[in-house]
């Protein structure tokens, strides 16, 4: 492992210089004994409440958020943290970031699942916190019931101006009316996200300039444009809320609980059309019939764009879900017949039954896996030699630098060759214990010889067949399928 050491002394006196370098030293021995890596020493002279002038504590967070070691390790918590804030912020490094923490009065050690003492010092933050959070949220409130908009985005075809919604100056809010008139013609949600997605027109999330935006419409955007009550004129708040000031999840508020403001502002569609859509919602949804799962649902994607295939009766078979959502600006249909991927499937079965009923054929595979396991002990041995080596050079780096043989930028050079082969050793170490697992070619033959054999005679594609043996089917544009099947030995079938 790297390690990253940080160091606290309170002042610059003579004696807390004699303690700086204990300290180091004591490090340097606890490095050598492990045989880790030392990164960098991050050392602030500064007392610890002072948490916004430790610079190279900061500098530490950074580093390790970048990936630059693999623990920190400190003497005593108290030199890494002394306030809630902080302590949240080391905990989230642990957990988001594959780092661990240890320090050595026993209080933290992360590498063994002990991080309980966070919970101490993060509960001093959440308390003012969470005053903070209340105050806030009463602003709001009462902000919401004088009519103002306390949102952070406005509402697609909207924008605000001295904290009142106004109809954006352009082409959305029109979309936004079409889109009612749309549904009230008896389009869907998806008809009327595809009809928007052929125009070219920026989905509501490109227009906020959000990171994630998509470039096609969906249909639950759709839905959720026709249910949004601030298009009738009505300022309605209130209606999520965080769960907990350390939380960023989000609950809805009982309907009795939001805030109205009647009239707030410039309805983009009349009230009597907001109702009627809201009814037709209710009847649509009574009406719906539930979607039929086919044989081949969750297993056939479309090669291309990666979406799943969605079933045709008119087609008796498949075609590409982002095609049959948005048309072809998104995908061509990949169609295939479901008659031509059940012909595939019962075909391979067949073949793989033969193939495992073949004793001469299986014989000279196991002879072939012998050879290779033989083969791959051998390796292994000289493997292991050569990290017991690269572990012994380690630990004589570290104590020539803690005896100033070397300087640090020569033992990073050292060190970090020395880290590569390490590597390059514990990746090779892997391999070949993957493969040396006991007889894997035996136990694949005796579980697919049985799952075999209760499907027998093969007559017809069943669903149990397909969960049992076809892991993914990926179709080409062409409407040519690929079967990736669970077990390795379908590959022979070629």
């Amino acid at each position: 492992m790297k390690c990253a050491v940080y160091i606290r002394v309170s002042t610059d006196r003579e004696e807390q210089k004699s303690s700086l370098v204990n300290q180091q030293r004591y490090f340097y021995n606890i490095i050598a004994d492990k045989g880790w890596i030392l990164h960098q020493f991050y050392i602030d002279v500064e007392s610890g409440t002072k948490d916004k002038k430790r610079k190279n504590l900061k500098q530490m967070i950074e580093d390790a958020k970048a990936g630059l070691f693999d623990v920190i390790i400190s003497k005593e918590l108290s030199r890494l943290a002394r306030n809630g804030k902080l302590s949240y912020e080391i905990k989230d490094i642990a957990e988001n970031n594959g780092v661990h923490i240890v320090t050595y009065d026993n209080a933290i050690n992360s590498i063994e699942g002990n991080i309980h003492m966070f919970g101490l010092y993060a509960w001093v933050y959440e308390q003012e916190s969470q005053r903070t959070s209340e105050r806030i949220k009463a602003a709001l409130i009462s902000g919401a019931r004088k009519g103002e908009f306390m949102g952070s985005n406005p509402p697609y075809g909207y924008q605000v101006v001295s904290k009142t919604l106004v109809p954006a100056d352009d082409h959305k809010p029109e979309v936004v009316r079409r889109i009612f008139r749309m549904y009230l013609s008896g389009m869907g949600f998806d008809s009327i996200a595809r009809t928007l997605s052929n125009e070219g027109l920026p989905t509501p999330a490109k227009e906020a300039g959000k990171m994630n935006a998509g470039r096609f419409w969906q249909g639950s955007t759709i839905r959720k444009i026709l249910t949004n009550p601030h298009y009738t004129g009505d300022l309605v708040q209130h209606r999520e809320t965080t769960r907990s000031v350390t939380s960023d999840a989000r609950e809805s508020v009982p309907e009795e609980k939001h805030l109205i403001k009647k009239d707030a502002h410039t309805p983009l569609v009349s009230r009597s059309d907001f109702q009627a859509v809201q009814k037709l919602l209710k009847t649509r949804k009574r009406n719906r019939t539930k979607v039929q799962l086919h044989l081949f649902t969750n297993l056939l994607y479309c090669a291309d764009c990666g979406s799943g295939m969605w079933y045709r009766q008119n087609r008796a078979g498949y075609i590409c879900g982002s095609y049959g959502r948005h048309g072809k600006i998104a995908c061509t249909s990949h169609a295939v017949k479901e008659d031509v991927l059940k012909k595939k499937v019962l075909l391979d079965i067949k073949k793989a039954h033969e193939f495992v009923l073949d004793q001469e054929y299986l014989n000279k595979i196991r002879q072939g896996e012998e050879e290779r396991r033989e083969a791959n002990k051998s390796v292994m041995t000289g493997v292991l030699e050569e990290l017991e080596t690269l572990k012994n050079k380690r630990k004589k780096y570290i104590e020539m630098l803690a005896d100033d043989i070397i300087s640090h930028s020569e033992y990073r050079e050292v060190s970090d060759e020395a880290e590569f082969r390490v590597k390059e050793m514990k990746r090779k170490q892997h391999e070949l214990q993957e493969a040396l697992k006991e007889d894997p070619l035996n136990h694949e033959l005796d579980r697919l010889k049985e799952l075999l054999a209760r499907f027998e005679p093969f007559k017809e594609v069943t669903p149990p067949m397909l969960q049992y043996f076809v892991e993914r089917i990926e179709v080409s544009k062409k409407g040519e399928p690929t079967v990736l099947y669970r077990f390795y030995m379908f590959d022979e079938l070629d």
